[in-house]
């Protein structure tokens, strides 16, 4: 049990200490808003998102592209998991604007083991519908 605990701790330090090496500001436990949504790693989070999605769906219905993020949140656990609202566009629909939809993606990163995973991914219904 010790060695267990031991273990956590261990990760949980590693992960502040690699978001501190990457001059990110995280803060360890709960949701906290991501300062800076423009932020071209957290851009490129969301783009993995799309990316891994776009591999697990049907090729031809879900090619989706980044176009814009309206929200994200980060919460230090094992990692650093986003939870990031992202504007996309399926790029099979020639319009792409009467194409844009809104996604919630929820990715893991371990920076400092070069490790991302996409844990779930979910359209958010359009209002009206």
């Amino acid at each position: 049990m010790r060695s267990n605990c031991l273990l956590a701790l261990v990760a949980l330090v590693l992960a502040l200490v690699a978001c501190a090496a990457d001059g990110r500001d995280v803060k360890v436990g709960g949701w906290q808003p991501v300062g800076d949504l423009s932020d071209p790693h957290v851009v490129e989070i969301a783009k993995f998102a799309l990316s891994e999605f776009s591999k697990q769906s049907e090729p031809v219905q879900n090619k989706l592209v980044y176009y814009n993020m309206a929200k994200g949140e980060t919460m230090v656990v094992s990692g650093v998991r986003y939870r990031l609202v992202i504007g996309a566009t399926n790029e099979t629909i020639p319009d792409p604007l009467f194409s844009l939809n809104y996604y919630e993606g929820v990715v893991l990163e371990k920076a400092w083991k070069h490790f991302r995973q996409l844990l779930s991914f979910a359209a958010i219904p359009k209002e009206g519908n």
